[in-house]
């Protein structure tokens, strides 16, 4: 089955377009059985669309430095936002074309076939000075959408699995003088890699 790739649909220049996209994302992923881990970032993203549509009425009442600079602060974290959400879509749906469509973003099916990623490399654990706390970062795969962080505690098969866009994560309330492990996997457009190697760190 051709796996599609998620359009964001936020290139567009004209606050207008990304803030319809916005709406139709927010409105086709509540509720949306197909996404049950973004329900929680609909309020959010709610909000910023009330934002930009907020800053851009003004703007038709007061065209001045301050009302224009609000609207593109606005429209940016919009924008962001959007391309946030497109990589968990991409990243859940496995480039399912009908799954892509029911959260409301285009698609566009890939030309050629892509190659699985290389896992992400360089993964380190690092220890803080707070209780509890271990930071987690590697270096990001090419082209990547999503990545999948999981955790366990050394000696356990009880991988915890965490979704982000981004190349670091802090995990929080861990048990002090508990060691923990964690690996990696980049989601792209070609699939899903191979894990990283483990790495561990004992939280302070």
């Amino acid at each position: 089955m051709a796996k599609y790739t998620v359009k964001t649909g936020t290139n567009a220049k004209d606050a207008a377009t990304v803030l319809e996209k916005g709406r139709t994302v927010a409105q086709m992923l509540l509720g949306n059985p197909g996404y049950p881990t973004l329900q929680s970032q609909l309020p959010a993203l709610n909000v910023l669309c009330d934002a930009l549509e907020t800053t851009s009425t003004a703007m038709l009442f007061n065209g001045g430095k301050l009302s224009r600079e609000a609207k593109h602060l606005a429209f940016e974290a919009l924008r962001d936002a959007l391309k946030e959400i497109s990589g968990f879509v991409q990243g859940i749906s496995k480039g399912d074309k009908a799954l892509i469509l029911s959260a409301g973003f285009d698609v566009v099916k890939p030309r050629t076939k892509l190659q699985t990623p290389e896992s992400p490399k360089d993964l380190k654990v690092q220890r803080t000075v707070e209780r509890g706390i271990l930071k987690v970062k590697w270096t990001r795969v090419s082209c990547s959408k999503l990545t999948y962080l999981e955790m366990a505690e050394k000696g356990s098969d009880a991988w915890q699995r965490i979704h982000t866009t981004r190349n670091s994560h802090v995990m929080t309330n861990l048990q002090t003088g508990t060691e923990y492990c964690f690996r990696v996997q980049a989601v792209t457009t070609g699939g899903i890699s191979p894990m990283s190697e483990v790495v561990s760190n004992i939280a302070a």
